[in-house]
């Protein structure tokens, strides 16, 4: 049984809890999966017996596309796949400070060929990846399985360009999908906060309104074809910052271009956001992330 602990920063602080993974023993930490930044990092951590290959479960954290880190709290709802028999990836992908969308889907796509062509390197089955991710980070799961194949969504100069960024599952932890639908909800919460920088125009680098169609090309919704992979979608009823309608437009989406049974939503009564929940993290949360993968890549 692997072990890890969280360490917490001081009170009052405003950093973000890293988990200490050292006691994991088998593992692959900060393994440069492109060339372009010190961001493009991966950590990768095996089961503690066997010798694979390992289906293998890829997590892209969250932090409003601005912040968060690989080995940040977030990733405690996949961390536990190692005592579950999954090797589990934590991908770092460049923030908006740094690069601008697409850029970091270019990331998350690259990650994933660099992990198919050097599977076997590291005991992984390229026929069964899974990937995950909360809030922004399941906007790029999402979004890397909906663009997969298409040239437009993809950088071939960062590598593995003759490896498919495809996945096999996927599981969504309160994710974005359609920013034009955010702001609106948001807007109607009346939640913003004029202290918080503008997340559209740095991530994007121009605001939605300014560039006609620009936000199209951000949206998973308009890219789903047949060949998207099954979905469960978790989403909380009490999410002012994500609000819930996210979850619905996906699984509306997937159910009409591929049917009801390749998606499964459950929307968490009274569950609010992230790191304001601490529910998510609770171990009968985790069991049913797994549960969908299990059915899915075992």
């Amino acid at each position: 049984m692997e072990t890890w602990s969280v360490n917490f920063p001081p009170e009052g602080s405003m950093e973000i809890p890293i988990i200490d993974v050292s006691g994991i023993r088998r593992k692959y930490l900060d393994v440069a999966y492109a060339a372009q930044s010190p961001s493009q990092k991966l950590d990768i951590y095996l089961p503690p017996e066997g010798e694979g290959p390992f289906p293998t479960i890829i997590f892209i954290h969250g932090g409003a596309f601005i912040f968060g880190n690989k080995r940040d709290i977030q990733f405690l709802q996949a961390i536990d796949g190692v005592n579950r028999g999954y090797a589990v990836v934590s991908v770092e992908h460049r923030l908006a400070f740094e690069a601008k969308y697409p850029a970091p889907l270019f990331d998350v796509k690259a990650a994933i060929r660099f992990l198919r062509a050097n599977a076997s390197k590291y005991l992984l089955d390229p026929e069964r990846f899974g990937a995950c991710g909360d809030s922004a980070g399941g906007y790029y799961a999402v979004m890397a399985a909906a663009t997969a194949g298409n040239p437009a969504f993809e950088d071939f100069t960062m590598g593995y360009a003759d490896y498919p960024a495809t996945v096999k599952a996927l599981v969504s932890w309160f994710g974005v999908f359609d920013i034009i639908a955010q702001d609106k909800e948001v807007e109607k919460y009346g939640v913003t906060d004029p202290n918080m920088p503008d997340v559209d125009k740095l991530w994007l680098g121009a605001h939605s309104s300014e560039i006609e169609g620009l936000m199209h090309f951000t949206n998973p919704l308009h890219f789903i074809t047949k060949d998207f992979p099954p979905i469960y979608i978790l989403h909380g009823s009490n999410d002012h910052t994500v609000p819930c309608i996210q979850a619905y437009l996906l699984e509306e989406k997937v159910r009409e271009v591929c049917g009801a049974g390749h998606v499964a939503m459950e929307i968490m009564e009274g569950y609010e956001h992230g790191g304001l929940e601490l529910r998510w993290t609770e171990l009968q949360n985790i069991d049913k992330g797994f549960a969908f993968f299990d059915k899915h890549l075992k």
